[in-house]
């Protein structure tokens, strides 16, 4: 009998989801195309982390907190003089265990952002001037380990409401990307 990790049957299930989700991001390749990106971006993750604020952490998880990046998109948009576009709240469930599969995206971010990171500094941005939200969670691999802990070891769990979460999330991500 095989046995396969919490990560590993999420990534799974959701590759079509993320796959959609990096193509709607696209590429940024000057300051306007990346104004967009952070437009986007904001409107993705400002709803979402507002309502982890009022989230009732699970036992699991109350050593631990996801990164918040929001303040730095802020930082940078105003960076490069961006007004951001309004927030619409977000439909994803950040309740049992679908808070897991939602910080499952959120968190996992962080490897894409060291990649975005570069592309970013390729037109003059940094870690100190609009790509700090880049900066600090291409920096959390070490949050994303200790969520992976948290999500292999907690129990009872449900796979099936994480991955509502994590479909959920990543379906969000499109909606401000601006794809269906």
């Amino acid at each position: 009998m095989q046995i396969t990790s919490r990560r590993w049957l999420l990534r799974e299930r959701t590759a079509e989801a993320h796959a959609a989700v990096d193509a709607a991001i696209g590429g940024f390749h000057d300051l306007p195309s990346y104004g967009n990106y952070l437009r986007a971006i904001a409107a993705f993750r400002r709803p979402i982390e507002d309502r982890l604020n009022s989230v009732a952490w699970p036992e699991a998880l109350l050593d631990w907190r996801p990164a918040r990046v929001s303040e730095a998109i802020a930082a940078d948009l105003a960076d490069l003089g961006i007004r951001p576009d309004a927030s619409r709240p977000q439909q994803v469930p950040l309740e049992g265990d679908s808070l897991f599969g939602a910080l499952y995206v959120l968190e996992g971010s962080a490897l894409g952002a060291r990649l975005l990171l570069a592309r970013a500094e390729s037109i003059g941005l940094s870690a100190g001037f609009g790509a700090r939200h880049l900066a600090l969670l291409g920096s959390n691999i070490d949050g994303w380990r200790g969520f992976l802990a948290r999500l292999e070891q907690v129990e009872p769990f449900d796979l099936e409401m994480a991955l509502e979460g994590s479909l959920a999330t990543f379906h969000s991500a499109r909606l401000a990307f601006g794809a269906t």
